[in-house]
């Protein structure tokens, strides 16, 4: 049998001869673990990043774990992104997940760490984030429970409740409640409660025990500094990202969504000028290592961990898709007209999705546009 083949340019075999080590070397890095593989996805090939190696998680435990930096790990596929910061202190976490798998969660920090959770903090009122809040917390404890400098003693369990132990100081009355604390932004807690004698949209257990309402609420825990920033108004009114300093990690929320657009709830208080100032704030706080690679890590509310250069073409990207809105509102276009012109058409094969589609994104920019307009117009 006769087989024809194409010849094959020189320049060819040279390019190749360059390139083949490259490229086996890019694939000796990628791990076997697809799943893995798309969270830790980078531009380049250059530095091995620690958290291509996945942490081993118990059979039928469906959520992967990564190491990120320092003491943080992201789990990945509650369905949202959760931070783990474990150390000697105890386990603090960003986000819960939602309730129904929230098994796993707890099954994925004790491969990390033998410590209860100590905290809990919300980056938004998102269901998918804070759906884990009740199961988490319940088998948490509180980190003031016990320390002699707030008071004296205090009830440190359920049990010391009910056989009525003598109270400490501090909150409360003197009564530090068993549990996780759960922090979150002010405005969180005032979307899930309700006024005196209404019924509130989620059950006591899933609020946030401690809020706050200034622009930074600050921590210590596992010998490093937390941050939790205010982004409010990003997609809620209730945002918050968190900065654990030494590890060099930012756990941004719903601010960046590596699998599709943010979904700016205009209704609940977001808007695109803050959203967009909100991602400039990531990217002020971020500093690459090498090539724009390495150095900071940004764990999403959704997807693969980002570094700098990702945050910055995620903003850019949504700050061309502003200005393209903008210009038409500018030039008396209906949004109708808007859309046919696909503002969005650039980065819709990466970011849209049949939930949020390029389109529903470009009516939210343009109502929280023209609605912010209308404002201004009707004050002066």
């Amino acid at each position: 049998m006769i087989t024809h083949t194409k010849a094959v340019p020189a320049f060819a075999i040279a390019l190749a001869l360059l390139v083949g080590p490259l490229v086996l070397a890019q694939v000796q890095l990628i791990p076997a673990d697809r799943r893995v593989d798309l969270l830790v996805k980078t531009r380049s090939i250059e530095q091995p990043q620690l958290s291509q190696y996945a942490v081993p998680l118990p059979a039928g435990n469906r959520l992967t774990m990564l190491p990120v930096a320092g003491n943080v790990y992201m789990v990945a596929g509650a369905p949202g992104n959760i931070a783990v910061q474990a150390g000697e202190d105890g386990v603090v976490l960003v986000n819960t997940g939602r309730a129904d798998v929230s098994e796993w969660v707890l099954q994925a920090v004790q491969a990390v760490s033998t410590r209860q959770i100590n905290i809990a903090v919300m980056t938004n009122p998102n269901p998918d984030h804070f759906g884990g809040n009740a199961n988490i917390a319940a088998t948490g404890r509180n980190p003031t429970q016990g320390q002699q400098q707030l008071g004296g003693p205090v009830r440190n369990t359920n049990q010391d409740f009910d056989a009525g132990l003598p109270a400490g100081g501090g909150g409360r009355g003197g009564l530090q409640a068993p549990g996780a604390i759960i922090f979150g932004h002010e405005n969180a807690l005032n979307f899930m409660s309700a006024p005196t004698g209404q019924a509130s949209a989620y059950p006591f257990e899933f609020w946030p025990t401690s809020t706050f309402f200034t622009p930074k609420k600050t921590y210590y825990w596992n010998g490093e500094a937390i941050e939790m920033i205010s982004e409010v108004g990003a997609t809620t009114d209730g945002d918050i990202m968190v900065f654990f300093r030494r590890s060099d990690v930012i756990a941004a929320g719903d601010v960046i969504n590596a699998l599709g657009y943010p979904r700016i709830d205009v209704e609940r208080g977001g808007s695109i000028q803050a959203e967009l100032e909100a991602l400039n704030d990531i990217v002020e706080l971020t500093v690459p290592s090498y090539n724009q690679q390495g150095g900071t890590k940004v764990i999403p509310g959704y997807g693969r961990i980002y570094q700098e250069h990702d945050v910055v073409m995620y903003r850019d990207m949504m700050t061309i898709i502003r200005d393209r809105v903008q210009l038409g509102i500018e030039k008396g276009m209906t949004l109708a007209q808007i859309q046919a012109q696909r503002p969005t058409l650039d980065y819709d094969g990466l970011y849209s999705t049949p939930e949020y589609t390029g389109e529903m994104l470009v009516e939210t920019i343009y109502r929280n546009l023209t609605a912010a307009s209308n404002r201004t117009a009707a004050a002066r």
